[in-house]
């Protein structure tokens, strides 16, 4: 196992938590990240921003003798040790569970007893492509939920809790422990850890533009033709737009 480093550091996440996840999109695309995107993941409520690192669990097919092997601790000292109790217990402030569930968005990874433990823990939130049994009350928890749905489907018919903090699928994309996984009403995106302070300033400088141009067209009426794409013109606009907030 993994153990979680805060590659990117408080101050860094708190700056790109005011970034819009299209912005983001576009950077990475940019340098050639183009699977970045989970697929079928979305949030269960609404309305709530996720910018976190990723504490990761990977999942497998369900076997029994596996499973009970697992169940009776011989991967831990009981209970408690299991994969999916330690993954939640290894999410803390500025840390999000990432649950593989190999995209079967119908079967659940946890319930409200489980999830529980990331309120507790104050933890950031919860993504995972499998299903949160309980929906309505891991949602009232207050923290971000993006999953496949919500289901009554007992996971440990379907998959199995296997490995904490490796590198794993979710959603088809690549999270790696530590990364950041960043969620708003249309779903959550990946951005590779090493890439997020080089990222930031441009990051900042598009939403800046993007603000200045649309302020300055409904405000006059002109077409937004002018300046978008980005050009000279629109780089005017914004120092103009900066200017008149110093």
């Amino acid at each position: 196992m993994t153990e979680p480093t805060a590659q990117v550091s408080d101050e860094l996440l708190a700056q790109l938590s005011e970034v819009s996840n299209a912005t983001v999109l576009s950077a990475l695309r940019q340098r050639g990240y183009h699977k970045v995107f989970m697929e079928g993941v979305k949030p269960l409520v609404k309305g709530r921003r996720l910018c976190a690192r990723a504490v990761t669990l990977r999942s497998l097919p369900v076997r029994p003798d596996l499973a009970e092997r697992i169940a009776t601790g011989e991967h831990g000292d009981g209970f408690n040790e299991t994969p999916r109790w330690r993954a939640v217990d290894s999410v803390g402030p500025g840390y999000a569970l990432v649950t593989d569930a190999m995209r079967l968005s119908n079967v659940s990874t946890g319930g409200d007893v489980v999830y529980s433990r990331i309120l507790t823990r104050k933890g950031a939130g919860l993504v995972t492509d499998g299903s949160v049994r309980d929906g309505a009350a891991v949602a009232e928890y207050g923290y971000p939920v993006y999953a496949g749905g919500s289901t009554s489907i007992v996971g440990e018919d379907h998959i199995l809790p296997y490995q904490v903090n490796e590198p794993i699928q979710c959603g088809g994309v690549l999270v790696w422990p530590g990364d950041i996984v960043m969620g708003d009403d249309d779903g959550v995106i990946v951005l590779p850890s090493q890439l997020a302070e080089g990222i930031l300033p441009w990051a900042v400088e598009h939403d800046e533009m993007e603000q200045a141009v649309l302020e300055h067209t409904i405000r006059t009426g002109e077409s937004p033709s002018s300046y978008y794409p980005f050009n000279d013109e629109t780089r005017k606009l914004w120092e103009l737009w900066k200017k008149d907030r110093t």
